[in-house]
């Protein structure tokens, strides 16, 4: 066959070139994202249960609906977690789960279960977890006057909020690249009525008469139609109230008087009262959560948000635009620093084929070899609908230094055969022909690495798909450009008289030359006159392997450095929204000068979609972003100090922002999760045992776990007897405690463009006041006459505190202590279980990362396993012998101990991505093993002794060894010295994969001939 393309060069190159276009062109069109397109198997049902109680919400709604969607099909997990007025069940699936069908089944669960729940409960909502739901970047929108951490002008703010809702939104929502705009900080208006009780008393009036004078006079009567002749009219009632003055003067009889309503109450526009506000940098702000469509590029995107953001700063210069955790630039300074490293590893590559080979001819040839490979893999990505990514871009960088390998092989043999005399068309010929077969084999045994890692469970295995892809393409390229185009290129480049020598280049190629064969003789010597002693050390690997697995520190995911950083506080009383935000804004202010941005959502939020982290009125998120990684671990420090100091009983929790790569790793699950059971598993206990088993438990591990955030109540008992006695509606008990706690939105304003709630509410008093002070009207006298009873005398009040979320699983409801962090996860469960054995109140079991990276690592043992037997099976295939790929086998333990040790040195666990580069650089090392042995066993076909032919076989094969070690190291080197996403999730692998090339290559030039002397010594 080579006879025949070299007889034909022309059309060879030209076909070469038409694939080379073709890749041109579609890596121009190729999509780009952060991740892989991979549904998330994850369904979430949200339950609202205005003003009803944890405990109520938990066994008249929650508890029925879980027990029904227990039976859905394919569940791996189910939690809620139920909090006043609000719950969250989320289900999580088996990968692989059609979320499809399973979101259809959730919802005819959901239907069934309907029948079971109260008459006054909304329908549960379903959503189904998706990438795309997570805002691409968030706008910020404030007054451009407004002065850092002080009260802003509420008037202003409120044109603010108009203008964020009826102008900024949907400009933005009518961009073709945004699905919709989410919000949050929104400040409203209110219409407040303050009665005058003391008139009230006087004429008789209870406030039950004014909310009903209300809800009579703002009825929508709807039209009517009235035929007159050939002709038709529309009749409207106008009795709906639309403007101040409108409300001001409702008449209200009673006995013989009349009253307008703003002679027995103040009526004003006021703030509306609120439950929660955003902040960014110290002003207060209204935030857009934009949200891209699914189909659109981020770079589409990027460009669109950009126009518009300037129309409206030059249209609005009052207001000041903020764009804050933007997706774009994340994406832009990965993808391009991972085509940054994807160029300089090709640099640094073809700066070693110069070196080594030692004349510029040979580089070239290999260099077009190898970037004619590389573009022409990008023509399959587009054929299978493939994205560039940071995974399918890292596998790319990882193919990088392997695709070289067959280039410099086919070169090297075929020097060697010119320099031994041949004709240029017979040396082309004969090399080539000669390591077809070794390439080959060595191309699919690293490719058997890749494939069984497709099949783990999983995330992992799907979202490894393209990294194996980018491999396998690249490699499978590489082979047929290697045997096809490059012994073309070779005929034809040392045909013609182009391009003379280079003295600089001649003269390193012969010092390299020196250095590595006379290192490599002085070393062939060493070993063989110490074999039994570097035989034994090798067999003493094999235990050292086995250990170092069981004592690395594990992990599912490398950990990434973040500039970034989400800090949610639980104060754990009950403070208003107004002491939240000035305990923030204090806390802010210690920390503001180590930041370079920072936000807060203080207490509860107003976002559609952003329910599954939806925070209470005591509760605060603050995202944090610094100068670098170490900046922000001094700022967490600084603030877990300050909590401490100022805020002992208040909740603390860290974690990275929001994003794609977060939600599909779902990197924030806690290490270890210890589920307490109550042993009769019906009533939960006091928040004092709780407190106590907690504080104990702390004791005994010397770990102290996230707390349990309590919730101090009143609970208001009404006498239903003295009701009775007295003749007092429980209508009015009610209203008289809504007005009194400022509650009691009675109606609503419906002017022309607003809406405008109406309340009813009372001046502002203490609960103790209130409940001392407050008077209820009673008519049931035997005279007749009216008395004043005090509200005390018809409720009783209690105190009470329980736990402010109620979190359940498929073994019904437990406390949670979460652990963090943990050093021995192993001993920390084992003492766990040992001190709750002690007391039979409890039972307990655990959950969190730490077992499903128990999980992944054994599933990688298996596949690793696998691999060795599908790269065996190539090398018996090969070799056609039994023993053969058992001696290149060997060389593994050596290989993954020396890896393992680099890990622990350079800070790293042993996660999903060091692992996979151990496996991935077990296939790629034995490559250089099986070159060798292929090339002893020609020799010892020809009739040469043992000795000689293993150290002329590693004569002949030391600078293609050499070189393709040093060329697949200095492929995955750029990863170590750059900080973006892609990088720092390759780090791990590519620490791996170079230990393991170091080491791989001294084992495949001495230890494998040691062995293969030993077996076929006599």
């Amino acid at each position: 066959m080579i006879k025949f393309l070299l007889e034909r060069p022309i059309a060879v190159i030209m076909v070469f070139i038409g694939f080379v276009c073709m890749g041109v062109v579609t890596f121009s069109t190729l999509p780009v994202s952060l991740l892989p397109d991979i549904p998330i198997p994850e369904i979430t049902v949200q339950v609202a249960g205005d003003n009803v109680s944890a405990r109520e919400l938990e066994n008249t709604v929650v508890k029925p609906i879980r027990e029904q969607l227990m039976q859905v099909g394919r569940v791996r997990d189910i939690r809620s977690e139920t909090s006043d007025g609000v719950a969250i069940i989320r289900l999580k699936f088996d990968y692989g789960t059609d979320t499809d069908l399973s979101f259809i089944e959730v919802n005819e669960k959901i239907d069934g279960s309907m029948n079971r729940l109260p008459r006054n409960i909304d329908r549960p909502r379903v959503i189904k977890a998706s990438a795309t739901d997570i805002p691409v970047f968030y706008l910020n929108l404030t007054l451009r006057d407004d002065t850092v951490y002080s009260e802003t002008d509420e008037q202003k703010f409120i044109s603010l909020s108009n203008f964020a809702e009826n102008i900024a939104k949907r400009r933005i929502e009518q961009l073709a690249e945004v699905a919709m705009v989410d919000m949050t900080g929104l400040m409203y208006q209110q219409i407040r009525i303050t009665p005058n009780m003391n008139f009230l008393e006087s004429a008789g009036i209870r406030l039950s008469d004014i909310e009903r004078l209300l809800a009579s006079n703002n009825i929508e009567p709807g039209s009517m139609v009235v035929r007159d002749g050939y002709y038709e009219y529309n009749i409207k009632f106008a009795s709906v109230l639309r403007t101040l003055e409108d409300i001001e003067n409702i008449y209200l009889r009673k006995g013989d008087r009349l009253f307008k309503l703003k002679d027995l109450a103040e009526v004003d526009i006021v703030k509306e009262h609120e439950s929660g506000f955003a902040s960014i940098n110290g002003k207060r702000s209204i935030t857009l959560g934009v949200i891209k469509q699914a189909d659109e590029t981020m770079q589409n995107l990027k460009v669109s948000i950009n126009r518009t953001l300037s129309d409206m700063e030059m249209a609005y210069p009052d207001v000041e635009f903020t764009v804050n955790r933007n997706q774009t630039e994340l994406l832009d300074y990965t993808i391009n620093n991972l085509k940054g490293n994807l160029f300089i590893g090709f640099i640094l590559i073809f700066i070693v084929a110069f070196l080594f080979l030692g004349d510029i001819k040979s580089p070239i040839i290999i260099g077009v070899s190898m970037l004619t490979s590389l573009i022409i893999s990008f023509l399959f990505f587009y054929l299978f609908k493939q994205s560039l990514n940071i995974i399918s871009l890292s596998g790319m960088i990882l193919a990088l230094g392997m695709m070289i390998d067959s280039a410099i092989v086919v070169t090297d043999i075929i020097t060697q055969y010119r320099e031994s005399g041949l004709s240029l068309k017979d040396s082309c010929i004969k090399g080539t022909n000669e390591v077809i077969t070794p390439i080959l084999s060595s191309t699919f045994t690293t490719i058997s690495v890749f494939i069984p890692l497709v099949f783990l469970s999983g995330i992992a295995g799907a979202i490894f798909f393209d990294q194996a892809f980018a491999v396998s393409v690249g490699l499978l390229v590489s082979y047929f450009t290697g045997i096809i185009l490059l012994p073309v290129l070779y005929y034809i480049v040392y045909s013609k008289k182009w391009l003379s020598e280079c003295t600089f280049f001649v003269s390193a190629q012969r010092a390299i030359d020196k250095v590595t064969f006379s290192g490599y003789d002085k070393g062939f010597k060493f070993i063989f006159r110490y074999k039994l002693l570097f035989f034994t050390s090798f067999v003493v690997t094999l235990p050292i392997c086995v250990v170092l697995f069981n004592v690395m520190p594990k992990s599912n995911m490398p950990f990434l450095d973040q500039v970034e950083s989400v800090v949610k506080i639980e104060w754990n009383e009950n403070i208003h929204v107004s002491e939240n935000g000035l305990r923030v804004n204090l806390l802010l202010q210690t920390i503001d000068e180590s930041l370079t941005e920072n936000s807060a959502y203080i207490g509860e939020q107003q976002y559609l979609l952003n329910k599954d982290n939806a925070l209470s009125i005591s509760e605060a998120q603050l995202y944090l972003r610094g100068e670098s990684a170490a900046k922000i671990e001094l700022v967490e420090e600084r603030i877990g100090e300050w909590m401490r100091y100022n805020y002992p009983l208040a909740l603390l929790s860290f974690a990275p922002p929001e994003s794609v790569f977060e939600k599909i790793f779902d990197t924030d699950e806690p290490e270890i999760i210890t589920e307490l059971y109550v042993s009769n598993r019906q009533d939960m206990p006091e928040a004092d045992i709780i407190r106590e088993l907690q504080t104990d438990l702390a004791n005994t591990l010397n770990e102290k776990a996230e707390g349990v955030a309590f919730d101090e109540q009143f609970l208001i008992t009404v006498n239903k007897e003295n009701l009775l006695r007295f003749g007092v509606e429980y209508s009015e008990v009610q209203g008289v405690l809504k007005a009194a706690f400022k509650d009691n939105e009675i109606a609503t304003l419906r002017s022309y463009q607003y809406y405008l709630p109406i309340t009813l509410s009372c001046k502002e008093q203490t609960i103790n006041e209130i409940l001392q002070e407050t008077l209820i009207y009673s008519y049931a006298t035997n005279a007749g006459e009216k008395i004043q009873i005090p509200l005390k005398s018809l409720i009783t009040v209690r105190k009470g505190e329980g736990i402010k979320s109620i979190v359940s699983g498929k073994n019904g409801e437990y406390i949670p202590f979460i652990y963090s962090d943990i050093v021995l996860p192993e001993e920390l469960i084992d003492k766990t279980k040992e001190f709750i054995s002690k007391d039979n109140q409890w039972d307990v079991q655990f959950s969190g990362s730490f077992f499903s990276s128990q999980k992944m690592l054994s599933e990688l043992v298996v596949v690793l396993f696998v691999s060795i037997l599908l790269m065996y099976f190539i090398l018996a295939a090969q070799f056609e012998s039994f023993v053969q790929p058992l001696i290149v086998l060997t060389e593994l333990p050596i290989d993954i101990s020396f890896a393992l040790v680099l890990l622990w040195a350079t800070g790293h666990t042993l996660n999903l991505m060091s692992a996979i580069g151990i496996v991935v650089a077990c296939g790629v090392i034995i490559n250089d093993s099986i070159l060798k042995i292929d090339m002893i066993n020609e020799l010892r076909k020809q009739g040469v002794p043992i000795m000689e032919a293993i150290h002329t076989a590693g004569v002949k094969r030391l600078r293609a060894i050499l070189m393709t070690s040093l060329t697949t190291i200095l492929g995955m080197v750029p990863l170590l010295f750059a900080f973006d996403m892609g990088s720092e999730l390759q780090k791990p692998l590519a620490i791996a994969m170079i230990g393991t090339m170091l080491i791989g290559t001294l084992v495949s030039l001495f230890i494998i001939p040691l062995i293969y002397w030993m077996i076929y010594r006599k």
